[in-house]
């Protein structure tokens, strides 16, 4: 990817930047990966203090939900050198698993009433890494179908 590529990628994957972004070299340098890494790191505890029957259930597939999002953006940001659409792809997988685990969470706070769960704190960062993924995705999509256009003649 060059390099102008990558600056690009990567302003689309922040909300309100506070400082000029660096050189990006790697999905790593992405905020919105490393936002979800966190989240994950997140979900694992909370995950842990569910009753071990749920350990093959919604354990289960909380965490696959959990991991499944930084996989998928690392993915197609090794995927998206050949075209934005592989990576609207990937960021859509990526974003129907954050939907994924948030309806997980809210099951798990309404099955175990009595253990008084708080999934806010991880509902919370879910709802900014939607926010940055419906903008990365918003903005790939509006400069692929300009390059379609330009493409075309029209």
């Amino acid at each position: 990817m060059s390099q102008e590529r990558l600056d690009a990628f990567n302003e689309l994957c922040v909300e309100e930047p506070n400082e000029p972004y660096g050189s990006i070299s790697s999905y790593r340098d992405l905020i919105i990966w490393q936002h979800s890494m966190d989240t994950t790191e997140m979900v694992y505890e909370f995950a842990a203090l569910l009753p071990n029957e749920e350990r093959f259930g919604l354990v289960s597939q909380m965490c696959r939900a959990a991991v499944s999002m930084p996989a998928n953006i690392a993915e197609g940001w090794g995927r998206g050198t050949s075209s934005d659409r592989q990576l609207l792809s990937y960021l859509r997988i990526t974003r129907g698993s954050l939907y994924e685990l948030e309806t997980h969470l809210e099951l798990a706070r309404r099955l175990y009433r009595k253990l008084r769960l708080d999934p806010t704190p991880i509902t919370t960062r879910l709802t900014s890494i939607a926010r940055m993924l419906n903008r990365m995705i918003s903005k790939i999509e509006a400069r692929y179908e300009s390059l379609r256009k330009d493409r075309d003649g029209r």
